[in-house]
């Protein structure tokens, strides 16, 4: 993780993200910070004393089985908080988030503020919705048994802000699924006119554009 002493960015990205408005609490300690593609943002081995307002980048959410294999947990785009569930446990999850690519991530320390921030109303219903959100992913795409199709419909229907899928590797890691898996599903409902191809490996659900 590297510090980022710029304050115009700075001011620029909780401009653009709306991230005061989310608070109460006057004044909060933001800082831009930097991780470098590869790098863990969280680890089970390291508690979780800071929230990170992902303003740049992706990363990825996963697990480790026994046998060292790892298993996608959730994919995180930009807009996302980290560590509202871990604010509210006190301690780490049993998970890894690593920087797909260069990220950049508005930071608030837990500790200094968690007097503030637990009367923080404003700030405790966002935390509410974070939170909400995760759980629906997980409830709604979590499911080894539900079919790779229902689980691309229902994440373009409900999860995904512009219901579009991306590319063939984001929807592998989001939906837990082989790349085989999905060309096929994407290629099937593009046919059926339920997907919308919008360029090369990008695809729309076709009601969000009536």
């Amino acid at each position: 993780m590297q510090c980022v002493a710029n304050d115009r960015l700075l001011q620029e990205m909780l401009g653009k993200w709306a991230i005061p408005d989310r608070f109460d609490t006057p004044q909060p300690d933001f800082r831009l910070v930097r991780f470098h593609k590869g790098e863990l943002l969280v680890a089970p081995f390291r508690p979780m004393d800071t929230f990170y307002f992902l303003v740049r980048g992706k990363v990825n959410i996963y697990g480790l089985r026994e046998d060292g294999s790892s298993f996608s947990v959730y994919l995180v785009d930009q807009g996302v908080l980290l560590g509202d569930i871990e604010f509210v446990q006190r301690g780490s999850l049993p998970f890894y988030t690593e920087a797909l690519e260069e990220v950049l991530c508005v930071a608030l320390p837990m500790e200094p503020w968690r007097g503030a921030l637990s009367r923080d109303v404003r700030f405790l219903n966002f935390l509410l919705e974070s939170m909400a959100k995760k759980f629906r992913l997980f409830s709604l795409i979590g499911q080894a048994a539900q079919p790779v199709e229902e689980k691309l419909v229902t994440f373009l229907r409900e999860i995904a802000p512009d219901h579009t899928l991306h590319s063939i590797n984001a929807g592998v890691m989001q939906l837990n699924c082989s790349r085989s898996q999905l060309q096929r599903v994407v290629r099937k409902l593009t046919a059926q006119g339920v997907l919308v191809r919008v360029r090369k490996g990008t695809y729309r659900l076709a009601e969000a554009g009536r």
